[in-house]
């Protein structure tokens, strides 16, 4: 087997090892800290015993250094919390900015050189009114009272973890990055517990710093921390109390000091697992079993730069997609879910690009050239940071191909912290997942945002340039920009995009290309301060222009939207929209319904409403209506969640498309179901099945999650596909999956 180390790549780490200043931390003149801008001394002091600077304008907070570690146990009455510093005043977010909480919150910090310890208590007039109703690792945890934590253990004020509690110990954590992306996906080691008393409730957790990358010279940490209060619909928040941040703004965090003589051990953590299964093709009678192995190691060769290395990568556990029908000319986006990549993807992001033309887009590796999934038989990633350069190198060797054989596929990424929370950088890609041959892609980008304008509003901006050559389609390029000003009372942005001919970005997402896009939106909303029935009234207009390289305009949306939300959390919305399609060709909408070339505008209207997630139950409906090409349409969707008890939640979804055309008339329908059952935070089973009227089959995914403990756990996956016959259904598939997998940490 041929395993050829692309140029490419070679040539990225033989100039990020030929860049001095890039791996300064590992010359003992390195400074203390990450740079922070000199240039404006007003809001930057340096601490005159270890050189660090912070900023004035931030509250701070001791934390303990003490060997006696705390049980975490959901109760604050060790004699070592009495000796924790507790942080000051949480202040509100909502309703109203500045404004005092109704219930204080005591938050505490310590460390005993190998983790971190956050106690919250969170005092309640009336304890059983608190909202409780998730018991589950990484559930969404907004219809319930809730506490958040915000680490920057860089102090680079762009970049950190967040972790998540309600009073039931449910725990969710996530990765910040850019001071913008939020990604709920990853899964940190860690562990947290929580009770419910007489005088409100109280949230435990221990951060091993083994789970953190960290800059071991900083003695102060990026910290932050917000409680939400829900049947009141109130947040209150220690750090950055404004409502035109959010709270995964790193740079308005506060400080932790006092992050002193921290111990990460060897930074190893080995992940071994074993997968059993066993799958029957009830179509061709018969019967397969299936035992496998594998291995993921994560190595961090610095407390700030990680090697993962991956082999016989498997997905057992991954979470199936939710079914869409695709009634558009271009291909559906689905999100990336599986672990290996989510794992510090944030690093490989690039342009600020959201969809089209995504440089890179991990989803592509993983599939054969029919588009059915091929295994991954080692996949290899360099993420960190070293001072102020982010890193992410990624090379992945696929299974054997019938059509194109090995492939290897291979990403570069670095860039550079600039100013106080911009960067400046570079992508290469190369190889391409369908077809033979040499492909590669090369891009520079730049992001610029500041969170300190004039009265503490922000302001964004991104540009980027790729250049691709492909086997298949030649050579094109692609640019773009944006300017935005995404502030609370008034947001908008303004952006370009300009995507080749030829363009084509082999291990990236471009589903239209030969285009110009010219988009913009802003939105105004009102806060009504003499009021006790709307908590806020938005007004918001969008437009996105597609033309042709030659500007002749191919697809149009433009439109006017008013919504309003209730200070119980519930929500309705109007609006009108004009739409414009330009055809060269005819359109198979759907088999045997062509719609003609030709020049199209229609106008469609929506009305969307829903009740708050702060009650035992929740509806939704949102229905869309007016002309559609040179017919009409109707759209319906509805949605519905019982959450009976903290150990029950019953949900089912319904999409249903009306469509009628001179070419033809029909109806497509998708149909959701779910259960959840919750026997502990950390065991529980969940359950889906989906229906779509396109390819008329049902999917049933079942799974049971045990945390053994934090590492360590156990799958247990069944999934059956079944067919519709007439008024019948007909199971044709069935696998049961069993995966186990551990973690050992040195």
């Amino acid at each position: 087997m041929r395993y050829d180390s692309p140029p490419i790549i070679a040539g990225i780490l033989f100039a990020l090892l030929a860049w001095p200043s890039a791996f300064a931390a590992v010359d003992e003149a390195a400074p203390a800290s990450p740079p922070l801008p000199d240039d404006d001394p007003a809001i930057m002091t340096r601490e005159p015993d270890t050189g660090q600077r912070y900023p004035l304008d931030v509250p701070r907070i001791g934390v303990v250094r003490s060997e006696d570690a705390p049980r975490i146990d959901g109760r604050l009455d060790e004699a070592v919390w009495g000796r924790a510093e507790v942080i000051g005043e949480l202040r509100q977010i909502e309703p109203f900015e500045g404004g005092p909480a109704s219930e204080s919150t005591e938050v505490r910090i310590l460390h005993d050189g190998e983790s971190l310890y956050i106690g919250v208590r969170c005092h309640d007039s009336d304890p059983a009114a608190i909202r409780a109703t998730q018991m589950q690792r990484d559930a969404d945890l907004g219809p319930d009272d809730r506490v958040q934590v915000l680490l920057d253990p860089f102090f680079d004020r762009r970049n950190g973890y967040l972790f998540r509690m309600n009073a039931l110990g449910s725990r969710a954590d996530a990765l910040v990055e850019n001071n913008d992306r939020v990604r709920e996906d990853w899964d940190g080691i860690w562990e947290g517990r929580a009770t419910i008393d007489e005088g409100g409730w109280t949230a435990e957790m221990r951060i091993p710093f083994k789970t953190l990358a960290f800059n071991p010279d900083a003695r102060g940490w990026g910290f932050n921390v917000e409680r939400v209060i829900r049947r009141r619909n109130e947040t209150v928040r220690w750090s950055g109390v404004r409502q035109d941040v959010a709270f995964s703004s790193v740079a308005d965090a506060g400080v932790a000091d006092g992050m002193v003589d921290i111990r990460r051990g060897d930074g190893v953590d080995i992940q071994p697992f074993v997968v059993g299964g066993v799958t029957r093709d009830r179509d061709a009678d018969r019967t397969d079993t299936d035992l496998d192995a594998g291995l993921d190691l994560f190595w961090r060769l610095t407390p700030q730069l990680t090697f993962s290395l991956s082999y016989n990568t498997d997905f057992a556990e991954t979470e199936v997609d939710d079914r869409q029908i695709n009634l558009t000319r271009f291909p559906l986006f689905f999100p990336e879910k599986r672990d290996f990549f989510l794992q510090d993807a944030g690093i490989f992001e690039f342009g600020g690009i959201r969809r089209n033309p995504l440089a890179f887009f991990s989803r592509r590796i993983g599939l054969g050239s029919d588009g059915t999934p091929r295994d991954i038989l080692l996949g290899a990633k360099l993420t960190g940071r070293v001072d102020d350069v982010n890193i992410g190198l990624l090379n992945v060797l696929m299974d054997d191909d019938p059509a194109l054989g090995t492939k290897n596929l291979s990403v570069a990424r670095v860039s550079r912290n600039v100013f106080e929370q911009s960067s400046v950088g570079a992508i290469l890609t190369y190889g391409d997942p369908d077809a033979r041959g040499d492909s590669w892609l090369g891009g520079m980008d730049f992001a610029y945002r500041s969170t300190h304008l004039d009265g503490g509003r922000v302001l964004e901006a991104t540009g980027f340039l790729q250049y691709a050559d492909d086997t298949v389609r030649g050579a094109d390029a692609a640019w773009g920009f944006k300017l935005g000003y995404p502030n609370d009372r008034v947001n908008w942005q303004v952006g370009f995009t300009d995507i080749g001919e030829d363009y084509d970005a082999p291990l990236g997402f471009v589903p239209r290309r030969g285009i110009r896009e010219w988009f913009g939106n802003w939105r105004y909303r009102w806060r009504p301060e003499q009021t006790t029935w709307w908590r806020r009234i938005d007004a918001r207009g969008n437009a996105f222009v597609i033309t042709d390289q030659s500007n002749v305009a191919e697809s149009v949306d433009m439109s006017a939207t008013l919504s309003m939300v209730t200070e119980g959390g519930d929500f309705l919305s109007v609006s009108a929209s004009r739409e414009r399609e330009r055809l060269d060709g005819d359109f198979a909408i759907l088999d045997g319904v062509v719609i003609p070339a030709g020049d199209f505008w229609w106008t469609r209207y929506e009305v969307d409403l829903g009740t708050t997630t702060s009650r035992p139950w929740d509806v939704g409906a949102e229905v869309r209506w007016g002309d559609f090409y040179d017919g009409s349409r109707v759209d319906y969707e509805l949605s519905a969640n019982w959450r009976t008890s903290p150990n029950l939640t019953l949900g089912a979804d319904l999409e249903l498309n009306d469509v009628d055309l001179p070419a033809g008339d029909f109806i497509t329908r998708i149909v959701r179901g779910r259960v959840k059952v919750f026997f502990t935070p950390d065991l529980s089973w969940t359950s889906s099945a989906q229906y779509d009227s396109v390819s008329d089959t049902v999917g049933v995914n079942s799974r049971v999650r045990w945390i053994v403990r934090p590492g360590s756990e156990v799958f247990v996956v069944l999934n059956q596909a079944v067919d519709r016959e007439e008024s019948s259904f007909r199971v044709t598939e069935t696998s049961l999956t069993t995966k186990v997998g551990l973690t050992f940490r040195f």
